[in-house]
């Protein structure tokens, strides 16, 4: 599988709108078309998967890694019949295989399996093979285990949200994340990535458009290249969970939740009494805590008392226990909804009595080390809640643009391009180091911003930035 060269991320620069390599508040200023007209998009037409070609069986999507523990690792992939198959890990000079459960039509031909018996911190190469014949050609991906157990790291972390429409919408983000997953240079480079919703737009409950619009997405050559050799890891907004902002209400969300469940590989899902995509990992001394801001949610338009809620009383209840729990230095928040004060009607401004009190709880028990992640908004930003919390926010992958409207609580912001968030943080250190990066599609990185432990936890102010800093 190979990546993208850098001709080809010459020429989708060159593609872009002049003002998506310039800073927001130049582009702002640039002078409008006296007579334009604002002109709605036509609607995207339904996404299709290519004919299936006669003979045996063979890989339609995959190999994607999702969960990679210290000792473990999932992958994922779908074919195109029912089959047997089986995984063979390579270190260096042995191999053995592991066997994955049948592929048949009621899991939609999509199989998950885990690889136990790892080593910390190891390399391995796969070969993937169906009915007895390999998948994959030479050089055959690889992976790397995670570090053990609460062993301070450093890593850096890419997120976002917002892949697009079509299948083509994020291709280049998906070829640029490919071939800087391969770079051995700490710049760029990366561990795992996190995806925060929209991570496609069906906008429905149906279950064989759901399917069709995961493995769409999963065609691309960025993006099979990427996800073979990064561990993933998702949680769902509402195109992927149903229609725009839906919420606990919506109709058939059963079968949105089976259908994701056979297309992520996350190391579980809800709990055994209350379904959902939430699920926590430890990576390092880091603890990830991706949540589900759809399944239980209140209507948006509920009124805004204490029983209005976004995440459900027991996932809520489950997180304060994983908090408390948590002997992560760091801990990650990553919600699909913004967690800001002056988000959209579809955010957590409409959830603040809610919100309000887990604000107050973190600070109650002391929690330290906490950032909050997001996406939806189809810009990248940073936030400083109540002058106290960090939030960062990533996106889009592949979507349109939206413009960013004025917000005291915002330091940062980007509404140009194609857009992914990196968060650098170094246990190493005492206290930890926490940087964030946001990068554009075609142009390399935008900015990068160090963040003190005080100002993590509101005891400094986070000053503004102008434009873009390099």
């Amino acid at each position: 599988m190979s990546s993208i060269s850098r001709r080809s991320l010459f020429r989708t620069a060159a593609a872009l709108p002049a003002t998506a390599l310039i800073p927001h508040a130049e582009a702002a200023e640039a002078p409008k078309p006296k007579a334009a007209v604002p002109k709605k998009a036509p609607p995207a037409s339904p996404l299709t998967l290519p004919a299936i070609q006669p003979g045996p069986a063979y890989l339609q999507a995959g190999p994607m890694l999702g969960h990679v523990g210290s000792d473990h690792a999932h992958m994922w992939i779908r074919s195109t019949a029912a089959a047997g198959w089986k995984i063979v890990l390579f270190e260096q000079e042995t191999s053995r295989e592991i066997e994955g459960a049948a592929l048949h039509a009621d899991t939609g031909l999509t199989g998950i399996t885990v690889i136990s018996g790892l080593k910390p911190g190891t390399s391995y190469s796969y070969q993937i093979v169906l009915d007895g014949r390999e998948q994959l050609p030479l050089p055959l991906p690889s992976f790397t285990t995670a570090p053990g157990q609460d062993h301070a790291c450093r890593q850096r972390i890419v997120f976002g949200s917002c892949v697009g429409h079509t299948i083509a919408a994020a291709a280049p983000t998906w070829a640029e994340l490919a071939e800087r997953r391969a770079m051995t240079t700490a710049e760029g480079a990366f561990d795992v990535l996190l995806m925060l919703g929209d991570n496609h737009y069906a906008n429905t409950t149906e279950i064989e458009k759901l399917r069709v619009y995961y493995t769409a997405h999963r065609l691309s050559a960025g993006w099979r290249a990427l996800s073979a050799r990064t561990p993933v890891y998702a949680i769902w907004d509402d195109h992927d969970y149903g229609p725009n902002n839906s919420d606990g209400t919506q109709e058939g969300k059963e079968n949105s939740l089976k259908i994701f469940r056979e297309f992520w590989a996350n190391p579980s899902s809800g709990e055994a009494d209350n379904p959902g995509c939430y699920f926590t990992f430890t990576r390092g001394d880091v603890q990830f805590f991706m949540l589900d801001g759809r399944y239980h949610r209140s209507p948006d338009k509920a009124e805004d008392t204490p029983e209005k809620t976004m995440l459900g009383k027991k996932q809520l209840e489950w997180l304060k226990r994983g908090l408390l729990a948590s002997k992560a230095r760091v801990k990650l928040l990553a919600n699909g909804s913004e967690w800001e004060s002056y988000g959209s009607d579809d955010s957590w401004s409409l959830y603040k009595q809610e919100r309000d009190p887990f604000f107050a709880w973190i600070d109650e028990h002391k929690i330290e080390g906490v950032i909050f992640l997001s996406g939806d908004r189809h810009f990248s930003s940073g936030y400083h809640i109540n002058g106290r919390f960090l939030e960062l926010s990533a996106g889009p992958l592949g979507s349109n643009n939206s413009k960013l409207r004025p917000n005291p609580e915002r330091f940062t912001g980007h509404d140009q391009g194609r857009l992914w968030g990196v968060l650098d943080i170094d246990t190493t250190t005492s206290p930890p180091s926490v940087a964030f990066e946001f990068w554009q599609t075609g142009h390399s990185r935008l900015e990068r911003r160090e963040i003190s432990w005080a100002q993590l936890h509101g005891r400094e102010k986070i000053d503004r930035t102008e434009g873009y800093v390099i």
